[in-house]
């Protein structure tokens, strides 16, 4: 019943020859018709603080990010951003829409209906304790027709776990090193040699100078 149904779906709504359809629905799901949300979290230690300033970094996306890059925009509600996805060894590039902006919180990106396909990004920060947080990442779709056919299920979770996992490395190798002050520590040998070096000086035409 689950495959009838699928099957009708992706001929009611794919552009897809039929014989193309006929390979894409020989995929089986022993659970039934998979989810239209994939989701992954990792715990991270760093602050939401630093975790947000790495997602909100798109310039930084190819440097670390193996699943979205490049992102051309800003993190600004309503701004238009130019991104690609790499579901496994594929580059889809989308236009986006910055849906939601919550400073440390959550980031949601919105790409509108792409033939029947309309997916959501979402990113959200839960702090756990000082110095550590919990990204969760998703990725919705309104269909999974078009997922299911271009056989992208297991590349789009896999996808989002390397993500999270990328970010999670990212956010805490960019942990400050707390700068010290090296402590001098006094022995008696550099105490005995600063009074001999006090010693040598002398005042001389109201001036200190170094005697020979």
């Amino acid at each position: 019943m689950v495959r009838v149904l699928l099957t009708a779906l992706l001929i009611a709504a794919c552009p897809w020859t039929t014989a193309e359809v006929a390979t894409a629905q020989t995929i089986t799901f022993p659970g039934g018709i998979p989810p239209d949300t994939f989701t992954t979290r990792v715990d991270i230690e760093a602050p939401p603080a630093r975790v947000w300033a790495v997602l909100t970094d798109f310039r930084a996306y190819p440097i670390w990010n193996p699943f979205i890059y490049p992102v051309k925009g800003a993190p600004r509600p309503g701004g238009m951003l130019e991104m690609t996805i790499h579901p496994g060894t594929r580059s889809i590039p989308y236009q986006a829409t910055v849906a939601v902006v919550r400073p440390n919180r959550e980031l949601a990106l919105r790409i509108p209906s792409v033939k029947i396909v309309e997916m959501t990004i979402d990113f959200t920060i839960e702090p756990l304790r000082v110095g550590r947080a919990r990204l969760t990442a998703r990725e919705r779709h309104t269909s999974v027709a078009g997922v299911v056919a271009g056989g992208l299920l297991r590349d789009i979770q896999s996808g989002l776990d390397a993500l999270a996992k990328a970010a999670r490395d990212r956010a805490e190798l960019l942990q400050p090193v707390p700068f010290r002050v090296p402590m001098l520590r006094y022995t008696s040998w550099t105490t005995s040699a600063m009074r001999r070096s006090f010693a040598r000086r002398s005042p001389i035409g109201g001036r200190q100078r170094w005697q020979n």
